[in-house]
């Protein structure tokens, strides 16, 4: 959970709170409030929604000031509910408005008496003109004052509104409805966002345009007129935040964006030790299930009884004919951000018509279907292209991760399923060793590469293949070189289609090049020496995935 704030930290927040309370509220400011968001409307004179506002009056349209009055930076709120329809009186308390400083001017009243010549006026002097249908002026100026003079108490209102929230949630409570109750205390949109930028909960409104601007320290991002005030959430000390909570104001004060970055404080505390708790509960489950997995694919001809009753307590069906899964992740991976994203890959899975045990492991998922008949070649055929849409829909709405999948044989029973998920498992080395950002391998469309995967096997080849590229290999200790190497030769030597795959400058790859011609003794240029680079690339590759999958 976070720590808590260090004592220069809470200096500098109370300093905040001191600038927020001296600095001005517009016109703008204070028709965005809770209050009179919903209530008013500007009809004329929006130019003028810069005006600081300082103070209230109240009076009644046809009532004439003392000459010479001054309202400087005063809001004017006028009962114009028995207000002329000719709308003189409207016309005049205008010009008595502007004559005298006044930053605005509310009608509180219908809107049917206005008269365009009125709205036009209030545009030529640049005043707002502000028609609010449900307060009555005494309640209206109360409400200014309140927030122009007392914005301590304004705020420690919203804060107990926000504890209140908070005491009254329950474990049941979902995230969303949680989130929607403060935001609606609070007149905001708020959203949890996840480490990758997607809204896991919440408001999606309530997400920055650009949230790879999020930082971890709580923060206000300005888009406009709109803030978005964020707060990090971290499940450990030390560790880099997982979550974000965002809240969208629309125009705020400088006063609630300070009390909305509280709340979000509070809010985050109670979030975290929730999500600490369902952290717990993920990894409890995801260590079951995945002990059951490997007394499956280890398990005897014969399963033992306290394997059946393992499969019987999740559920998992194994009578029939199984077609192993096996999801091989890479990139920005960790076996937190593999349950996170879990969800996620289940609902497209299902959305694809793919439903069945998902197991997490620390690079990955496995998964596997049941048919009560064996599937025909054009079932499997369309369980290949089911699969490869939700992964490449999976990995467009995620960051820095590439996702390969191999399925093995539709085989009956337990030691069916044993089977079938070896395969798959060998089919998903195959399709990560092909390149690319995503991609789903069957075993029975393998035919060559299962021949070259063989081959790229045999410690020979291998041995040539570390020889070869071993000066490239001391100095890589990123796989940045040897990325971009294997990008440029499967391109046909195209730097530009290489710069457009890797995300980088042509520039940047034509560097990178001149650095690997001086690293290799081989002309990148000669065509059997090219393949001989390439199909070494591709070992290394294959090598370091089966690695990391524990082949």
């Amino acid at each position: 959970m976070t720590s808590p704030a260090h004592p220069t930290s809470r200096s500098r927040q109370a300093a905040a709170r001191e600038q927020a309370d001296a600095a001005p509220v517009t016109v703008r400011h204070l028709l965005a409030t809770q209050e009179l968001a919903a209530a008013v409307e500007v009809v004329g004179g929006a130019s003028g929604l810069h005006r600081p506002v300082r103070d209230a009056v109240v009076g009644t349209l046809g009532e004439s000031l003392p000459p010479g009055t001054r309202l400087d930076g005063s809001v004017i709120a006028l009962d114009s509910r028995r207000g002329r329809a000719d709308s003189y009186q409207i016309d005049l308390a205008l010009r008595v408005a502007v004559d005298s400083g006044a930053s605005a001017l509310i009608l509180c009243g219908p809107r049917s008496l206005l008269a365009l010549a009125a709205l036009r006026f209030a545009d030529k002097i640049g005043l707002p003109l502000v028609i609010d249908s449900e307060h009555d002026p005494l309640t209206l100026a109360d409400h200014v004052r309140r927030v122009v003079r007392d914005p301590l108490v304004v705020r420690s209102s919203l804060i107990l509104d926000v504890l209140e929230a908070l005491q009254q949630a329950t474990a049941r409570d979902a995230t969303d409805e949680l989130l929607s109750r403060i935001g609606h205390r609070l007149s905001a949109r708020i959203a949890l966002i996840g480490s990758d930028g997607t809204v896991i909960a919440g408001d999606d409104q309530g997400s920055p345009t650009e949230p790879g601007r999020l930082l971890t320290v709580p923060s206000v991002l300005m888009d406009g007129d709109a803030a978005f005030v964020t707060h990090p959430l971290s499940l450990a000390t030390g560790e880099r935040p997982s979550y974000w909570l965002s809240a969208r104001l629309d125009s705020p004060t400088a006063s609630r964006q300070v009390v909305t970055a509280d709340a979000l404080g509070m809010t985050a505390w109670f979030l975290t030790s929730r999500l600490v708790v369902d952290r717990l509960q993920r990894e409890r489950d995801a260590r079951f299930r995945l002990g059951v997995l490997n007394s499956i694919v280890s398990g005897q001809e014969r399963p033992e009884p306290v394997l059946l009753e393992q499969l019987a307590v999740l559920g998992w069906q194994v009578d029939g004919w199984c077609t192993g899964i096996y999801l091989q992740a890479a990139g920005d991976v960790d076996p937190l951000r593999i349950l996170t994203l879990t969800d996620e890959l289940s609902r497209l899975l299902r959305a694809a018509g793919i439903d069945g045990p998902m197991i997490e492991r620390p690079d990955g998922w496995t998964l596997w279907t049941v048919a009560k008949e064996e599937p025909t070649a054009a079932v499997s055929s369309l369980l290949v292209r089911s699969l490869r849409d939700a992964i490449a829909r999976f990995v467009s709405g995620v960051t820095r991760i590439r996702l390969h999948a191999g399925i093995g044989r539709p085989e009956s029973g337990l030691p069916g399923l044993r089977s079938s998920l070896a395969e798959s498992k060998e089919a998903a080395t195959i399709a990560q060793a092909a390149g690319g950002g995503h991609g789903v391998q069957h075993i029975d469309e393998m035919g060559v590469r299962r021949i070259l995967l063989g081959w790229y096997a045999s410690d020979s080849f291998a041995e040539f293949a570390r020889t070869l590229l071993g000066p490239l290999l001391t100095v890589d200790s990123d796989g940045e070189l040897l990325l971009t190497l294997e990008s440029y030769l499967d391109h046909e030597s195209s730097a530009t289609q290489t710069a457009a795959q890797l995300a980088v400058h042509r520039n940047t790859v034509l560097n990178r090049l001149d650095r690997l011609r001086a690293l290799l003794t081989v002309d990148l240029d000669d065509p059997d020496e090219r393949l001989a680079v390439q199909l070494a690339c591709r070992v290394i590759k294959l090598k370091r995935a089966e690695s990391h999958a524990g082949i």
